[in-house]
């Protein structure tokens, strides 16, 4: 296990750690030269660093999603704190353990896959019903879909952020069908189940969480596609209809064309799954970067690049 974790560090502490290294940007000093910007990572968050002459040297040989030791010290720098590294090497991946750099959803996973198991259990059209039941039955499905991530950094990014970013899909559409009467309850709970259960081969997450080749190359929304019209087309006369819109909602939850999605949302419920799927992954992501900031003097976050802006993180007056 790790001495160090990355949310314990303090100013003025040395280093001397396992880390995963996420990011290197290779920049040019002002009086000629170059330095190298980093970032840091294990299971309790990220710290930007910074490596001068000679360690930017040791960091050419070495690629971000590395496994990394460091030595340096910690500074504040711009009112956050960052590492000064005095030395770094890659590591091998059988040098680590995995609980130190696998981040971990914060809620109770087998509550909320007994939660999530409830909502499927209302379900009243018996294809839909029959549908979930071939994925909630099937264990290898479910013990993959409890510990995947919902994402590798933006949002619910750690083992069990799937199954938390689909429960609360389920709790808002259910939420939206109370207000919105002429929606269909059962389409929004089967949708938001599946909106992204692509993910489940999206990503991998055994060491560190990162992009498989399938994921890479095809992605979740094509992924998942795939899985739920495999499962239909085992359900003797799945009606035709349904089974366009279940799969619409797959492809079109990311809203906008140039989000991913090939297609926009094209009836009601489709519309509402977007919305939803929106508003619960970036309230995580703005929560993140508060939780982040946490203890630092200035009110604002740095520029958030998915959100597209600084965050406030309110002020001591």
């Amino acid at each position: 296990m790790k001495s160090q974790y990355i949310n314990e560090l303090k100013a003025g502490q040395l280093v001397k750690e396992k880390f995963l290294l996420n990011k290197k940007i290779l920049r040019e000093k002002k009086d000629g030269g170059f330095f190298t910007q980093i970032e840091l990572s294990d299971r309790t968050g990220s710290i930007e660093g910074v490596a001068w002459d000679n360690v930017s040297d040791e960091l050419k040989n070495i690629s971000a999603g590395d496994f990394v030791f460091v030595t340096g010290s910690i500074s504040e720098y711009n009112e956050r704190l960052r590492i000064v590294v005095n030395s770094v090497s890659r590591i091998n991946e059988d040098e680590i353990e995995p609980e130190d750099f696998l981040p971990v959803i914060e809620a109770n996973i087998k509550e909320v896959i007994n939660e999530i198991r409830g909502f499927l259990g209302k379900i009243s059209n018996p294809y839909l019903k029959n549908l979930m039941m071939q994925f909630l039955n099937n264990p290898e499905f479910m013990e993959r879909f409890s510990r995947a991530p919902a994402a590798k950094k933006a949002h619910h990014a750690g083992i069990g952020g799937l199954a938390v970013h689909t429960r609360n899909l389920i709790k808002l559409g259910l939420k939206a069908c109370e207000i919105f009467e002429f929606l269909n309850p059962d389409l929004l709970i089967a949708g938001s189940f599946l909106h992204d259960i692509g993910k489940i081969y999206e990503y991998t997450y055994q060491k560190k969480i990162d992009h498989t080749k399938n994921g890479r190359m095809l992605g979740h929304i094509v992924i998942g596609y795939e899985m739920v019209s495999e499962k239909i087309s085992k359900i003797d006369n799945f009606p035709e209809e349904l089974r366009l819109k279940l799969l619409h909602m797959i492809v079109s939850h990311h809203g906008e064309l140039e989000y991913g999605s090939p297609i926009l949302p094209l009836f009601p419920e489709a519309l509402v799954l977007h919305f939803i799927d929106n508003l619960d992954s970036k309230l995580e992501m703005m929560r993140d970067e508060i939780k982040k900031n946490k203890g630092t003097l200035s009110n604002w976050s740095d520029y958030h690049p998915l959100l597209g802006r600084a965050i406030y993180l309110g002020s001591e007056d």
